[in-house]
């Protein structure tokens, strides 16, 4: 590796600690055994980034309870994930989202949830 590549390394790596949003899914089988799942993460804007991750988690946190895992953080079965519903007779799209967020037509959390329901694919 080229002594060039490393300083670029370091500061891909610090830019993403300082900017990114993570999150995973901790849970326990019903055997007992802890696992994770749902790791993700958002890197855009943290003040929105952090309700998309909370989004996904809690879409996966259903997800595994339904499956008869219990989840190690009770608060994300109890998250409110509904989403507004897009102006008119459109369609959420990432591009509609960004318009209304950047008129102020959405909350931060709107925006994030909206952005983490679309990467989820849910319809």
């Amino acid at each position: 590796m080229s002594v060039y590549v490393k300083p670029a390394i370091w500061l891909t790596a610090a830019l993403c600690l300082t900017a990114c949003t993570t999150g995973r899914l901790e849970y326990v089988t019903p055997e007992g055994e802890r696992k994770f799942a749902c790791e993700t993460t958002y890197t855009w804007q943290p003040s929105v980034d952090k309700y998309a991750v909370e989004y996904v988690l809690g879409y996966c946190a259903r997800k595994a309870e339904e499956q008869g895992h219990k989840v190690v953080d009770q608060a994300l079965l109890s998250l409110d994930l509904a989403i507004p519903p897009p102006p008119g007779d459109q369609a959420w799209t990432r591009e509609l989202a960004k318009h209304q967020y950047r008129r102020r037509l959405l909350s931060d959390k709107e925006y994030g949830y909206i952005i983490a329901y679309l990467d989820i694919g849910r319809d």
